[in-house]
């Protein structure tokens, strides 16, 4: 018997999906994939995404594949290969960028695209030659596998795989990227656009034939330095988990569109 004015507990319902996730891949698409699992998880507190680091699209992809994790992110398009093998589907979610990065001291603001190339390739070594402080040029790329890479290429040398200047050095994350550039004030780089970086008054963002590499222009298209970017994860129903499946529902829902359109 329940005594007079009591009554039994009630005890909230569990919610079905909660536990512990592991998202990963390119870090192009963090800031996306970021928006969207917090918004998630304020309908479902109970809800840990573990990971959400940069380990590339590639590895974002061969996780998925592997199941070590539950769902990756990439900043390019499915190459190919992976479209032909069918064990991934891609989700878009966005568009990022790649930027031409310089120390925020250095006079230079602005080149062309044709200019970026030749510094690129080696055809022009000192910053006088674009207006500069005279100076060597320091180049950093990033490693042929990099989307920031395929990004960069696609645009400045219009797909083609470029032979770069003899004293390019390579770099394979975009924190390397940005030290080098802090530590060596003459450099220049290769720049995923990401909160990190646009938020760094460390380095700056070079105007390339007149467009800004701001957020608002990478988003309206006007900024063409510009890549995909999608969730992936396996083509086998089965083995998605529910939590998984409910958040990808969610991301293709109004909310989770509002959130992206928003970015």
């Amino acid at each position: 018997m329940v005594s007079c004015g009591g009554g039994l507990p009630v005890q909230a319902t569990p919610d079905p999906i909660t536990g512990q996730y592991i998202v990963n891949g390119g870090g192009g698409a963090l800031d996306n994939v970021k928006a969207l699992t917090d918004a998630f998880g304020k309908i479902h507190p109970n809800i840990t995404w573990q990971g959400l680091a940069d380990v590339g699209s590639n590895a974002g992809v061969n996780l998925v594949v592997s199941g070590e994790t539950d769902l990756g992110y990439i900043s390019r398009d499915l190459t190919d290969a992976e479209k032909l093998a069918g064990k991934v589907v891609a989700l878009p979610i966005g568009a990022s960028g790649t930027a031409v990065a310089v120390s925020a001291s250095n006079p230079i603001k602005s080149l062309t695209k044709d200019q970026v190339a030749k510094i690129f390739t080696g055809a022009i070594t000192d910053w006088k030659d674009v207006g500069g402080t005279p100076g060597k040029i320091r180049v950093l790329i990033r490693e042929s596998t990099a989307s920031t890479r395929s990004a960069f290429e696609a645009y400045f040398f219009d797909g083609k795989k470029p032979a770069y200047g003899p004293n390019a050095v390579e770099v394979t994350t975009i924190d390397e990227t940005v030290k080098a550039i802090n530590s060596f004030k003459e450099s220049i780089g290769m720049v995923t656009m990401n909160a990190s970086t646009f938020g760094n008054t460390s380095i700056g963002f070079l105007t390339v034939d007149g467009v800004a590499a701001s957020r608002d222009n990478l988003n309206s298209g006007k900024y063409q330095v510009r890549r995909p970017l999608y969730f992936v994860y396996s083509a086998d129903g089965a083995k998605l988990k529910p939590a998984i499946k409910a958040f990808l529902d969610f991301v293709r829902g109004s909310e989770g569109q509002k959130i992206l359109a928003g970015l």
